[in-house]
């Protein structure tokens, strides 16, 4: 079963930009199985007939699991080759990384 939720996109943009989403993409669908988020992947499909079902069927059999850690199926991907986009990566946040102010050091605070 599956319990459908809405909810208001500021509130919950933290999770939206750990989906590397915004509240400019919204409306979408994600699916919080409390291990990863899947997201459907186009909303403009939802009243396709069929879709959103076929997304739950993935859920249930374990393919949106196996896609997340190891990419498409490679059935998947040869139908997804003709479609190839050009895309970024994200901006790294490692160069974002540094000690915190509030930790102890010997040299920081007693010399």
């Amino acid at each position: 079963s599956v319990n459908f939720l809405t909810a208001d996109g500021q509130k919950f943009a933290h999770p939206l930009h750990h989906l590397g989403k915004s509240t400019a993409d919204l409306p979408l669908i994600a699916i919080d199985s409390f291990r990863h988020m899947y997201l459907f992947p186009n909303f403009a499909d939802i009243d396709v007939p069929g879709k959103l079902k076929q997304f739950l069927k993935d859920l249930y059999s374990g393919k949106l699991h196996r896609e997340f850690h190891y990419g498409p199926d490679p059935s998947e991907q040869a139908k997804l080759d003709g479609q190839k986009t050009v895309t970024s990566p994200p901006e790294s946040t490692f160069k974002k990384l540094a000690p915190s102010k509030n930790r102890y050091t010997l040299l920081k605070d007693e010399l």
